[in-house]
């Protein structure tokens, strides 16, 4: 088994040595996650860069569903809030374009580079709202809801991709686990996400993208397995912590 570990490692190594797109998307994927994170842990205690974002302002938090919903669209699209709704605004026309375009090289590594971006919002959303004094419950909820909606579908699309049937069975527990969790979730004490739900969505992202380099005829089917199950254990962690919460 640890043979099989080493020949993949190498191939992934040999991959990026010689093929020059991945090293570019690759690259851009840093730049990008770089520049994220310094908005996030030293451009926002700059007031001009403060200044470039807003805060969403509403009177009560609704407990009807569709009310609630229009209190999501209406978040202002550089508040906290707002760019929680990046993920959700994006999430089905970058799925359906993906599963068009998933062996275009090009199209896919630019759909990769927005996926990046997407998935680094993740950090910026929670620290717009801290530093502009405007964490909400509906933050709190919206937050973990517009990961799921945004890395369920990719990590789904590029499991049916691999051909591999015990991805795609992972895959679905994982999307079950998670889709219950978020439902538990506006009914526990703190909606917010919790380490153990944070871990697993970091490990989701490191996991769709080792799989989707089957694009590339990569296919790295051992290592990730062991990323899904890891994520399928984080899943569960987290899914029965809210049980938890709601028994104790």
């Amino acid at each position: 088994m640890f043979d099989n570990y080493a020949l993949e490692f190498l191939l992934l190594k040999n991959s990026f040595a010689e093929n020059q797109l991945l090293q570019i998307e690759f690259l851009i994927s840093l730049i990008i996650v770089s520049g994220v994170l310094w908005i996030v842990y030293i451009g926002l205690h700059y007031e001009k860069i403060r200044e470039c974002f807003t805060v969403h302002r509403y009177e009560n938090e609704p407990q009807n569903f569709s009310e609630r919903i229009k209190l999501y669209i209406s978040a202002p699209l550089l508040s906290g809030n707002g760019i929680c709704m990046w993920r959700v605004y994006a999430s089905i026309p970058l799925a359906i374009t993906t599963v068009i375009f998933y062996k275009e090289m090009v199209v896919n590594s630019l759909l990769l580079v927005v996926y990046v971006f997407l998935f680094t919002t993740d950090a910026l959303d929670g620290a717009v709202a801290r530093f502009l004094n405007n964490v909400t419950n509906l933050g709190k909820i919206l937050d973990p809801f517009a990961d799921k909606f945004l890395d369920l579908m990719p990590l789904c699309i590029v499991s049916m991709f691999s051909g591999n049937s015990f991805f795609v069975l992972v895959a679905s527990l994982i999307c079950i686990i998670d889709i219950a969790g978020q439902n538990l979730r506006a009914k526990t004490s703190n909606p917010a996400a919790n380490r153990v739900g944070k871990t697993k969505t970091v490990f989701k992202i490191i996991t769709i993208y080792i799989i989707s380099l089957n694009r590339y005829e990569i296919y790295l089917d051992y290592i990730g397995g062991t990323l899904l199950i890891i994520s399928l254990v984080f899943t569960f962690g987290s899914f029965w912590l809210k049980i938890k919460d709601r028994i104790f």
